[in-house]
């Protein structure tokens, strides 16, 4: 199937997107990478009017340090991102989890605004940006505003973005340097979205754990913080607890009862703790590395 027919606007700056967007008014919507939006358009599943494009958007593109943290551009690609163009402030955890997006090719084109605009829970950067604290930088012809990535995400496909704002960058605080991390993504073939999605990460104190973040994606239709297994970090120590005991944790966090799920859901439950499981001893194997 093709895409219903829309009018191509091309944004030169991020000023300029939301001019557009303001204008235009509810029938527009952003397109940034197109690795998302577009096979949702060619499926019939979204039929906007008009298009603003942000590829030409220079600014979008531009990075800030500072002792306390990183912004990255909303056009930041997956492949920048992986090759090191531009910094992690999260002690490689950035690079890492940008290696493993789709393909090349989508690496290529895909980007971290389009990512955690689209709000998919079962991709990357909605679950990892979430455990680094990172907050959304909106903007909007009206000003700009940061929304802390925990509160961002509303459900599949609904975020905190209204109709007329463009998110412009990602706002990362660093990393302390002794804070280690574990990821793990558990998908049928290499490429794909994640069934399983987690990231562990925690300040290494001897043989304590201090202020654990565990978050857990592709469980709910919204990243997941799980603070029933941080709790199990910090009491017991970096070792990773029994799977069952992760289980047990996770369904509390979810609301599920054992006892009253079908197969189905009793293994999706499963290799959510597995998941998780396998993150906490990442972060041990990167500690140790």
């Amino acid at each position: 199937m093709k895409p219903a027919a829309f009018s191509y606007h091309r944004a030169t700056s991020a000023d300029s997107a939301v001019a557009l967007l303001a204008e235009l008014g509810e029938d527009a919507k952003v397109i940034a990478g197109g690795q998302s939006l577009l096979p949702i358009m060619n499926m019939r599943l979204a039929e906007p009017a008009h298009l603003v494009d942000l590829a030409g958007a220079d600014d979008l593109r531009d990075w800030q340090e500072s002792d306390g943290d990183v912004t990255l551009g909303a056009m930041s690609t997956h492949g920048m991102i992986e090759d090191g163009l531009v910094p992690d402030p999260c002690n490689g955890l950035l690079q890492h989890a940008a290696s493993g997006i789709g393909y090349r090719a989508i690496r290529n084109r895909g980007t971290i605004g389009g990512s955690l605009s689209h709000a998919d829970s079962s991709a990357e950067w909605p679950t990892v940006l979430s455990a680094c604290d990172a907050a959304a930088v909106i903007r909007s012809v009206a000003g700009t505003r940061e929304v802390p990535l925990s509160d961002f995400f509303f459900g599949f496909f609904s975020t905190a973005l209204q109709l007329d704002e463009v998110l412009v960058a990602v706002r990362i605080p660093r990393f302390a340097p002794d804070r280690v991390w574990g990821f793990v993504k558990t998908n049928r073939k290499l490429g794909e979205f994640a069934e399983s999605l987690a990231v562990v990460t925690y300040r290494r104190v001897e043989d304590a754990v201090v202020s654990p973040r565990v978050w857990l994606g592709a469980a709910r239709d919204v990243p997941v913080r799980l603070a029933g297994v941080e709790a199990l970090l910090s009491d017991d120590g970096p070792d990773a607890p029994p799977v069952q005991a992760v289980r047990d944790v996770i369904l509390t966090e979810l609301e599920q009862d054992w006892d009253a799920m079908d197969p189905g859901e009793r293994h999706m439950a499963q290799l959510h703790a597995v998941t998780v499981r396998n993150a906490i001893k990442h972060a041990q194997e990167v500690h140790h590395g």
